[in-house]
């Protein structure tokens, strides 16, 4: 039969209730110093990114499009594309930020239509979905004025608008259902091209895992898909 600790605090408290208590407090701090780090933490992120994105946007203010450039502009997934060694007989400029979304490719699209290039080669879209959780209809927008803008300058660019890749299977419905609305909203300002069934896991509505080793970024053969499927759009080479 067991015991129940009965032995009293000077002050009339029985121990076990002390131990509950200060257990309780303590659960309470705890609490609320794993908030301020989750938040702190978010806040740090978003600060790298900001200050990542600054860095990008003022040395590409230092490297100004000329015209005739032939333009990927986009986020990470067109950052890491080795555009000029894939196609080493046109004038490429990579223009990717990796973090960037619709939004912040409007802001920076002043640099690439200044230069008035010959031809740009826009993605962006999934930052949108994910980490700055924009509606679809905003995205949309941000991209036709993005389009709107590019096809401003004169002589006015080409202007191909890249769908949104697959990327994990819960983000299916939201990425195809934007690429239709991207698709409809460009018709007659931008030529579409659709990659998004090139890379498509049609199992699961993922992206091939041969394409990437994160189900976002891609591999060195989901780019040269990717290589493949443009290059007849490529002004310049053969």
């Amino acid at each position: 039969m067991s015991t129940v600790l009965s032995v009293f605090h000077p002050e009339g408290w029985p121990v076990n209730l002390i131990l509950i208590s200060v257990g309780f407090n303590l659960l309470i701090v705890g609490f609320g110093i794993w908030v301020w780090w989750r938040g702190a933490g978010q806040l740090s992120l978003a600060k790298h990114i900001g200050l990542a994105h600054e860095r990008c946007v003022t040395q590409f203010e230092k490297l100004p499009i000329k015209q005739g450039d032939i333009v990927f502009l986009g986020d990470s997934i067109t950052e890491g594309g080795a555009w000029q060694e894939m196609f080493p007989n046109a004038s490429v400029r990579n223009r990717g930020i990796g973090g960037d979304t619709s939004d912040g490719v409007l802001a920076r699209v002043h640099q690439i239509s200044s230069g008035k290039p010959a031809q740009v080669f826009l993605m962006i879209g999934s930052n949108d979905l994910d980490v700055a959780d924009r509606s679809e209809s905003e995205i949309v927008a941000n991209i036709v004025e993005i389009v709107e803008k590019l096809k401003s300058a004169s002589p006015k660019p080409m202007v191909y608008v890249q769908s949104v890749l697959p990327r994990e299977k819960d983000f299916r419905v939201r990425v195809e259902s934007l690429n239709i609305a991207i698709k409809t909203a460009i018709a007659g300002n931008a030529v579409w091209i659709n990659l998004h069934q090139l890379f498509l896991d049609k199992s699961d509505g993922a992206i091939l895992n041969e394409f990437s080793n994160d189900k976002l970024h891609l591999t060195g053969e989901g780019y040269m898909v990717w290589r493949e499927a443009i290059m007849g759009s490529i002004a310049g080479h053969p």
